[in-house]
């Protein structure tokens, strides 16, 4: 592929403190790109030394094989278009102006044609749907409309590179994937190669094709969305429990932020067993998963939400065949796992005849067995889950909980067996 815009060995500071450093980027025509990193590295610090707003220290940055430096404002303009967080005037231009000052590289010498100019910008904001708000001042119009003209502005230019600076970051949900859309089609149908730094990691999973994760002044990792969204990536950089699971409505990874990671009992060695099913186990699995616990599960059908999270998690488990009863196979290797566990820990899923298995394998268990009240009905087998709770209450170590708090309290503090 060739090359669009490179960063070679390019460091940038502001005074002596160093922002990027040695920092290596190769930008390929047609590509869209998203920068993501936490605050403070260097983002957007990349974007100003792109567009020469500030100086870089060491290295060469080269847009269509010829060296930054090299280039005068006007050209560059021509050359590149930013997007920018905020764009602030103290004066009153309506929309159409400031789509206008998009022709301004062009607006000299022979090159100067005002009839071309009007057709570009009216092109493009019928592209952007702002041909409404031209003769709208600039400073009364919302955040989104706002952002629509900026880039209806640097569609005027006529780049063949767009760099957007958090283009979304004061937008709502609606709009901001109203500009990203736009973005993207601008990406698809006009070829125009687009860098976006981007704090939304799931927008940026879903609209680009690489992301460029940035940490301690290099580039940490640089790939496709399915490769960079993974918790043992974002894991090194972003301070907080996450989950990493597929969007299948959208095709692309998704980032689900748990908690901020602070210091905890760390609870390794202990085992657990959950009987779970239905999504009735998700947030205690997670929770005991995130301690430290040695974990299992079972038997839990291919499908579940119980399954999938289990599946994300690597938890251990006993799966079972989608909308099936629980085979021998199945119910033996579920005895196992109770056999070697610390705990048992049954949710307050109902009982019928697909699962009724779990509950009788619990008759193998030799641990404390903790169960959640159900509000609601439980028993869906003519009574047959309810004879064996009775038994398992007349001839185990067997308790009722209100809640996965008082599970969690119970087996920090309790003896194993």
């Amino acid at each position: 592929m060739l090359s669009q815009l490179s960063l070679k060995n390019i460091t940038v500071a502001y005074g002596d403190k160093i922002i990027l450093e040695n920092l290596n980027v190769e930008i390929n025509k047609g590509e869209f790109v998203s920068i993501i990193g936490p605050n403070g590295t260097g983002k957007s610090t990349l974007i100003k030394a792109i567009t020469d707003l500030i100086d870089v220290k060491n290295g060469v940055i080269c847009i269509d094989g010829r060296k930054n430096s090299n280039i005068s404002r006007k050209e560059r303009a021509k050359l590149i278009a930013v997007v920018p967080q905020e764009f602030n005037i103290d004066f009153d231009f309506n929309a159409f102006d400031i789509v206008m000052m998009g022709r301004n590289p062009h607006q000299y010498g022979k090159d100067k044609d005002p009839v071309k100019d009007y057709e570009v910008v009216n092109e493009a904001m019928l592209m952007t749907n702002t041909w409404q708000l031209k003769d709208r001042y600039f400073n009364e119009l919302s955040g989104g409309e706002r952002q629509r003209i900026i880039i209806a502005r640097a569609i005027a230019q006529q780049s063949d590179i767009i760099l957007l600076d958090e283009p979304t970051s004061h937008l709502d949900v609606h709009h901001q994937l109203e500009v990203l859309e736009l973005v993207r089609m601008l990406n698809k149908n006009k070829k125009i190669t687009v860098l976006a730094v981007l704090h939304d990691i799931n927008m940026a999973a879903r609209f680009s094709d690489r992301l460029i994760l940035l940490n301690e002044k290099k580039v940490l990792a640089d790939g496709p969305p399915d490769y960079v969204v993974d918790e043992k990536i974002l894991g090194k950089v972003y301070a907080m429990e996450m989950l990493v699971r597929n969007n299948n409505l959208l095709s692309s990874k998704e980032v689900i932020p748990i908690r901020v990671i602070k210091e905890k009992k760390s609870m390794e060695g202990v085992k657990v067993h959950v009987i779970g099913g239905g999504g009735s186990g998700e947030q205690i699995l997670e929770r005991l998963n995130s301690l430290g616990v040695d974990l299992s599960s079972g038997v839990v059908n291919q499908g579940d939400s119980d399954w999938e999270i289990c599946k994300m998690l690597k938890i251990t488990t006993v799966e079972g065949k989608p909308f099936s009863e629980i085979d021998d196979k199945t119910h033996k290797e579920n005895i196992e796992l109770i056999k070697e566990a610390d705990f048992i820990l049954v949710t307050d899923v109902p009982f019928g005849s697909g699962n009724l298995k779990n509950l009788q394998a619990l008759t193998h268990a030799d641990c404390p067995i903790f169960m959640i009240k159900r509000d609601g009905p439980f028993d869906y087998t003519e009574g047959k889950a309810e004879k064996i709770l009775e038994s398992l209450k007349n001839t185990k170590q067997f308790e009722y909980l209100e809640s996965y708090d008082e599970f969690v309290e119970l087996i920090c503090k309790g003896e194993r067996k």
